[in-house]
């Protein structure tokens, strides 16, 4: 049996009586100490080795199979030298850091005070075997303190191909917040040319951060936007954004637009608990123009959703729970269309109130009570509409509670008013509702769940004032309306359905007939989903998507159809295929059959890795545009890349190419 020997010296200068050594055999020669299994103790690093030497006190070597434990970080040597508490040398290095899941080896390596020095490494947080990607830097240090990773003349290798070169990168593996430059943004148009933006991400305290980004398009011009974000309690949440874009001359005056300057803010809270049991919400937002949306930093991909919307819409939303039952409401919403030159004439909600009882049951009797209340304002528009929702239902279950009734006498009120005017305009009705349901299971070798449903709504008295310019009404008529929903699930198959219908008793206006399926037979997949007018006596929706995997390989089928005073058909067929576990190819086809065009493709590859992933596709669209001799297209081809790896951060850009 081996013994354990301590050993305890008087080691000079640095290492004083801080530093314990454990070896389970120790031969002393010559001012030279040789232990087997040495194991090192010093404040809060500890090092294990097969075999080591102390010479003259001073100089302590460790080779074969040497391990450093330091906090997280787990560091494998082959050799290592130990001349004091703040110097240390090390050969055939690999550094592990646990929180943050990355490697780090090294030919050589020295740790002077807080940093490791690194001599011709690697960098990853793949396999450490044969890794997808790494970074190859001839020197660079890493900070044990502040986890500062910096590396010099640094490539980037993926499956051994160096990609990429950069003379400097830093980065932080701590993931507590940093000021430091983000990942920038980068994209291409061939209207507005090469988009970058660059965030500065600033920590200004605990609580709070800012990031400024400047921008720039190059053949339509620069700006710079800033976003602060704060939270000053436990229960809340702010953001404010601002910036401004100036066009370049040539570009404005190319595409005649209403401002060559750009400017504008959007300030949004959230907050729960401002008193007790109630949330707050504020969404500010001011532009000269919608285009400062668009050009904010980070649509590199120059999406248009921003410009199809020409109202700027603020929000001031104040939500009060009232004991178990009730809930209050304030809403305030103020809207800047943007193509007037003066808004005095455009209608603000100043404001929306609204007061809310839940349904509470006593014995057999529910109500509930929904009352709200509009202020419309502009310059020359003031008036108000107020509605109530008021209804009263017995409720009574049978045969062991497999069938329910539920009878409803309701009444609505609706009351709108000019403030000048002493002649208010109004609507009330009473109907009944009476609906008949069950929700029925049952479990065993298979699942099976059924609802179904039947609600007729009778109308008895309803009053509209002669004049009803301003009420928003709607008028209940004797209705049906049937409802199915089931579950079937045995096995690998699986089915759920739904079936609805709404008409009026005497036939005069029936809505459209929906039916919803999905199916799921092991790997394949069928949905179907289609409405039939019965005055049309027609389809007028009808997707359908069948879904299959053979081997490596997904399939793809859809089917859109379409009438609303005309016929639109497409399809679109996709097909991937893996080509192993965590990468996969992929292509779509979208074709117009009504008018003969393929509407798009695209054609794909991506990647999802822990360490890393990626999407690279390229997609060429056919838009159609109106010209003087008729319908034409052109082409709109896009290249999308993006990147990401862990945590060094990634890439992502399109190109727009027309």
């Amino acid at each position: 049996m081996k013994k354990l020997v301590f050993v305890f010296l008087f080691l000079e200068f640095l290492f004083a009586n801080n530093l314990k050594i454990f070896a389970t055999f120790v031969k002393e020669t010559n001012k030279a100490y040789f232990l087997k299994n040495p194991v090192i103790v010093y404040k809060d690093f500890v090092a294990q080795a097969k075999e080591g030497i102390i010479k003259n006190n001073k100089v302590i070597y460790l080779k074969k199979d040497v391990i450093i434990f330091y906090k997280n970080n787990s560091i494998l040597a082959k050799t290592v030298t130990i001349y004091s508490k703040d110097l240390i040398k090390a050969r055939d290095v690999v550094l592990v850091d646990r929180v943050s899941d990355v490697w780090i080896k090294a030919n050589k390596s020295l740790l002077k005070n807080n940093d490791l020095i690194f001599y011709n490494m690697k960098f990853s947080s793949c396999c450490i075997n044969n890794p997808d990607w790494f970074l190859y830097s001839h020197k660079g240090s890493y900070n044990k303190k502040s986890k500062y990773l910096k590396l010099y003349h640094v490539i980037l290798y993926i499956d051994e191909t160096p990609v990429f070169y950069l003379p400097f990168y830093f980065s932080s593996l701590d993931k507590t917040r940093r000021s430091g430059f983000l990942r920038p943004y980068l994209g291409y148009s061939t209207k507005e040319g090469f988009l970058y933006s660059q965030p500065i991400y600033i920590v200004l305290s605990q609580r709070a951060d800012t990031e400024i980004t400047p921008t720039i398009r190059t053949l339509r011009g620069k700006g710079i936007y800033n976003t602060f974000r704060f939270v000053d309690s436990p229960y809340s949440f702010g953001k404010i954004m601002f910036g401004v874009f100036r066009d370049k001359d040539s570009f404005y005056n190319e595409y005649s637009l209403a401002h060559q300057k750009h400017y504008g803010y959007e300030i949004e809270y959230k907050r729960d608990k401002v008193f007790k049991e109630d949330k707050l919400y504020l969404d500010l937002k001011y532009a000269n123009d919608v285009e400062f949306f668009y050009l904010n930093p980070y649509n590199y991909y120059f999406d248009t959703k921003y410009l199809v919307d020409k109202i700027i819409t603020s929000k001031l939303n104040y939500v009060k729970s009232i004991g178990n039952n009730y809930i209050f409401g304030a809403y305030f919403k103020y809207f800047i269309d943007t193509t007037k030159i003066d808004n005095s004439s455009t209608i603000q909600i100043l404001p929306q109130l609204n007061f809310h009882k839940f349904t509470t049951r006593n014995y057999f009797i529910l109500n509930s009570f929904d009352f709200n209340y509009y202020n419309y304002y502009s310059s020359y528009k003031k008036y108000y509409q107020a509605d109530l929702s008021l209804p009263l239902s017995l409720y009574f279950s049978f045969f062991d509670d497999y069938l329910k009734l539920k009878i409803t006498q309701n009444f609505n009120y609706v009351r709108a008013n000019y403030y000048y005017s002493h002649v208010p305009e109004y609507f009330y009705q009473f109907f009944n509702t009476i609906k008949i349901y069950t929700s029925i299971a049952k479990k065993g070798s298979y699942l099976h769940i059924f609802n179904p449903s039947i609600e007729i709504n009778i109308k008895q008295f309803s009053k509209l004032s002669e004049k009803n310019d301003l009420i928003d009404y709607t008028r209940v008529n004797n209705s049906l309306s049937l409802s199915i929903f089931q579950i079937f699930e045995k096995g690998d198959f699986y089915l759920d359905h739904t079936l609805r219908e709404n008409f009026d008793i005497d036939f005069s206006n029936k809505r459209p007939l929906e039916n919803i399926l999905n199916i799921k037979i092991s790997n394949v997949s069928i949905n179907e989903n289609n409405k039939y007018d019965w005055d049309l006596n027609r389809i007028i929706y009808n997707y359908f998507k069948i879904a299959f995997g053979i081997g490596i390989y997904d399939f793809s089928f859809a089917h859109l159809y379409q009438f609303n005073s005309s016929v639109s058909q497409s399809y679109t067929f996709r097909i991937q295929r893996s080509i192993n576990e965590y990468k996969k190819a992929y292509f779509e086809y979208n074709y117009d059959i009504e008018n003969k065009y393929v509407k798009y493709f695209l054609l794909g590859m991506k990647l999802s890795k822990k360490c890393w992933q990626y999407n690279l596709f390229f997609k060429q669209s056919r838009i159609p545009v109106l010209e003087e001799d008729g319908v034409s297209f052109i082409k709109d081809n896009i290249i999308s890349f993006n990147v990401n790896f862990y945590p060094i951060g990634g890439v992502k850009q399109i190109l727009q190419l027309r």
